[in-house]
């Protein structure tokens, strides 16, 4: 049985992981100049870069559904939580 994939996006399957790996790779070396501290360059940027790499692909993909709606607002949430947690371990 074929499953029909009705995309109207352009842009090749992969593109929004790809993007994210890049923000990964940008948001680390930021955070290492700015922090000068390689393990928290690493753990912050691996799961911010994941996150948007994930809600990118699923921008590009034009998948609207209710359960995609609500997988978004998971990952928005878990990336605002990641972001405070990162502030709170690099102030105290």
């Amino acid at each position: 049985m074929k499953t029909t994939n009705n995309h109207s996006s352009r842009i090749f399957e992969g593109a929004g992981y790809l993007l994210g790996s890049l923000i990964t790779i940008v948001l680390g070396i930021g955070l290492f100049v700015l922090t000068e501290n390689f393990v928290i360059a690493l753990s912050s940027s691996l799961p911010v870069g994941t996150v948007m790499g994930i809600l990118i692909e699923q921008k590009f993909q034009n998948e609207e559904s209710q359960q995609l709606k609500q997988k978004t607002k998971l990952f928005a949430g878990l990336l605002l939580l990641g972001i405070i947690v990162f502030f709170a371990i690099l102030f105290l």
